[in-house]
């Protein structure tokens, strides 16, 4: 299926993404608003951090082991994001695809994509730059695909 759009620029990380269209490349990106989306779960509640239980004695058992909940929630939030990706590769809303996040958080979205929608990654960048603008956007996918 043609679709309308040449190119979908996801800026993400664990906490939110956003997407932005290329409609011809090399032209302006426009932000889709209604694409954006934030995490549902407010990792600043969750404690990573677990106490320790001393007993009179000088016994003391630690929480080791045990996973970061923060970083749980960033995964799904992630997962969830790319199969929404998925979805919209598979209804053609997008030709090709450049992924802008911080190492982790691309990493779990690579590994969450389906292999048909990972074949239309054009680029990715391992960086934070989810305050940027379309123009600030712009510039650094033209230094990403080598066009200075």
């Amino acid at each position: 299926m043609t679709s309308a759009v040449e190119t979908w620029i996801v800026v993400a990380d664990g906490d939110g993404a956003r997407v932005f269209e290329e409609r011809r490349r090399l032209g302006p990106l426009v932000e889709r608003a209604d694409l954006a989306v934030r995490s549902q779960e407010d990792r600043h509640l969750i404690s990573g951090r677990h106490g320790t239980v001393s007993g009179r004695q000088g016994h003391s058992q630690h929480a080791t082991g045990m996973a970061d909940p923060g970083s749980a929630a960033e995964a799904r939030f992630l997962s969830g994001f790319a199969k929404g990706l998925d979805t919209a590769a598979d209804e053609g809303m997008f030709e090709h695809l450049v992924i802008i996040a911080p190492p982790e958080a691309l990493g779990a979205l690579r590994a969450s994509l389906k292999p048909s929608t990972r074949r239309r990654l054009e680029a990715c960048d391992p960086h934070e730059r989810h305050g940027e603008d379309a123009e600030a956007l712009r510039m650094r996918l033209r230094t990403l695909r080598g066009v200075v």
